[in-house]
């Protein structure tokens, strides 16, 4: 999670041990208790709603002796009651936290542009970013003058010329910006024809792709999608 300090020992909150603590089938042993800490510090609850969360742990501390004066019924029974009355205290802690789901520490999933801006590509009168990128070997140089957007449709083009199709949402905009390039009656010098399948590329161009890709990672810093940012390299 995003709130945690740099340089802290990293510490994991499931999906899972929320669901288990929502559902009664555990829960955190004090406010204390670090994942309960970090939950908190990226939920950022009110003062009421942590009053409330208090005060649900020191009701538990009276009960839990309550169990413990059960010890003397049936196995099953005093199983059945420690089982209602955990689901008890921790639906009571979390009812005024209703933001407070395994959903919370999901991040949301991106939204992605339609459409790259066309006012952020600089291409050619043919529609490519680097024109010879199917021909001769790419410089460095050639790199350093593109924007991230430039980049990430140039080591795409590459594919693009041989009919790939981009499927993904992640990329969608990358498809439409292709179909632009379609050759029909109303663009004769179109070059971009769909494909199904994986089509090749020639060592070059597989190369050539390789060195943009490196020059996004390691000078760059990332490589962009259609969600507009700079994305970490996986």
């Amino acid at each position: 999670m995003g709130c945690q300090r740099p340089g802290a020992r990293r510490i994991n909150v499931h999906a899972r041990t929320i669901n288990n603590w929502r559902n009664g089938r555990s829960r955190p042993r004090t406010l204390e208790d670090p994942r309960l800490v970090l939950v908190l510090k990226a939920l950022a609850p009110s003062q009421e709603e942590m009053s409330t969360l208090t005060q649900s742990f020191e009701n538990a501390g009276t009960e839990t002796g309550q169990i413990e004066q059960e010890r003397f019924l049936p196995r099953h029974t005093r199983r059945g009651h420690q089982k209602l009355l955990l689901a008890a205290v921790i639906l009571i802690a979390l009812s005024s936290l209703v933001v407070f789901s395994a959903y919370s520490l999901v991040p949301e999933r991106p939204d992605y542009l339609a459409e790259i801006p066309p006012q952020q590509l600089r291409l050619s009168k043919e529609g490519f970013v680097l024109p010879h990128s199917n021909e001769q070997f790419i410089r460095q140089s050639e790199l350093e003058v593109l924007s991230g957007w430039e980049l990430y449709v140039a080591r795409n083009e590459i594919f693009a010329r041989h009919g790939r199709p981009f499927v993904e949402s992640s990329s969608g905009c990358l498809q439409k910006h292709f179909d632009r390039w379609t050759k029909s009656a109303g663009n004769q010098t179109g070059w971009y024809v769909k494909r199904s399948g994986t089509p090749l590329a020639t060592d070059l161009e597989y190369q050539n792709a390789a060195s943009i890709r490196d020059y996004e990672c390691g000078v760059r810093g990332g490589q962009y999608t259609c969600n507009g940012k700079l994305n970490p390299c996986r």
